[in-house]
């Protein structure tokens, strides 16, 4: 949580600067105020991780400044951790009950308001990001929503990584067709050192700008907790806790995350209810699907999601897809499925990890007779090459 934003807010010089002196040298990024008011208008100006509030502060106590950002839904995320001399029990139940997210007495030790905040951010920080895009969900209304449009397609755009990585005998191709103009499907590249970089594929419910949004979210936790949990399980799980416990049971995802090791080579991942992915070996032309996999995300607070592991080799694919590859329909109402898909794989392993995604766009365009996609559509290939 190192290098974290935390802003200070006491009338008392001496605190302020003992404060500012400890977090600093923890690796944090501090900024104080010295009033309520002032607090409101840092809070506004910086946006910071977390607050530490006094609670008796002239003009305005700290309880009014809790009010006050809890009250706004730009600022209601933010966690508070209140910092004062108040002791009585009564302050501590009304400084939670109006939000607060822990409780520290002066005076107090360096070591323990460090672990401290820390615990805070690590339960929160995930929150804070999904509850506005919540609430946005919740309050606009379609023609609100409508008019931006242009702005959810860019967001959307920025958030696809721009390149994928470039690592020495790997391949990657990857492609995202959306059936509306924004999309529910993502996919994302994560560099997490010099060796490993995370690849995850998802699927959110539904189409348009509900779909898209919450797509927003999903990456944005994934985002976060890939680099604090080494586990694709783990990372699962965190996500799923996180919609189940914050989204409408109407809105759920399925995703695949793993993490592509070049030293061992080897590719760890975790299924949440995702379409099962495909190996195939350009050498011995064998093509399997791994079926290994969990709950979708977002609607059981049980779910739990287990590590795979897959050993690679010179020839390998590795092949994800969403629904929108397998459930193509031609124009007599065949489905595509997975049988045709294999087969075409299997027919096209000649092919890099980049044509071959762009090999099986072209193929589902030929099945289905048209250019107009009835779901979204992505597809993402890893190959090892010599």
């Amino acid at each position: 949580m190192m290098g974290a934003k935390i802003l200070i807010v006491d009338d008392e010089e001496d605190i302020l600067d003992l404060v500012d002196l400890s977090l600093t040298a923890d690796g944090f990024d501090v900024i104080t105020a010295r009033s309520g008011p002032e607090a409101l208008e840092k809070v506004r100006e910086e946006m910071p991780d977390l607050i530490l509030l006094d609670i008796s502060m002239p003009d305005m106590d700290g309880y009014e400044v809790m009010r006050r950002l809890k009250g706004d839904r730009r600022t209601s995320s933010i966690p508070i951790i209140m910092l004062t001399a108040a002791s009585d029990k009564r302050d501590k139940v009304r400084s939670f009950s109006a939000g607060a997210d822990d409780y520290v007495v002066k005076p107090f030790d360096a070591d323990e308001l460090t672990a401290r905040i820390e615990a805070v951010l690590s339960r929160t920080r995930t929150i804070r990001y999904i509850n506005p895009l919540i609430s946005t969900m919740g309050d606009w209304s379609v023609e609100e929503l409508g008019s931006s449009l242009e702005t959810a397609v860019k967001i959307q755009r920025n958030l696809l990584p721009k390149e994928p990585p470039d690592l020495e005998g790997i391949q990657f191709g990857n492609i995202l067709e959306s059936s509306r103009t924004v999309s529910g499907d993502f996919y994302d590249y994560i560099p997490l050192d010099q060796y490993r970089v995370g690849i995850a594929i998802a699927d959110i419910r539904g189409k348009g700008l509900p779909a898209s949004l919450l797509m927003v979210m999903v990456r944005t936790i994934l985002r976060l907790v890939s680099r604090e949990l080494d586990s694709p399980g783990d990372v699962l799980k965190k996500i799923n806790d996180m919609l189940q416990t914050d989204t409408d049971p109407e809105f759920f995802a399925t995703m695949i995350y793993g993490i592509l090791d070049t030293r061992s080579l080897t590719f760890r991942y975790a299924n949440g209810g995702h379409c099962s992915p495909i190996r195939a070996n350009e050498r011995s032309r064998k093509v399997e699907f791994l079926r290994e996999g969990g709950l979708i995300l977002g609607v059981f607070d049980f779910a739990l999601f287990e590590d795979v592991e897959v050993e690679l080799e010179d020839g390998d694919l590795l092949l994800f897809y969403t629904d929108g590859v397998t459930e193509t329909e031609s124009p007599g109402g065949d489905i595509y499925g997975e049988e045709r898909l294999a087969g075409f794989i299997r027919d096209h392993l000649y092919l890099s990890a980049d044509e071959l995604c762009r090999a099986i766009r072209d193929e589902l365009y030929d099945f289905s007779g048209t250019y107009q996609r009835a779901d979204d559509m992505t597809i993402v290939a890893i190959k090892i090459t010599d």
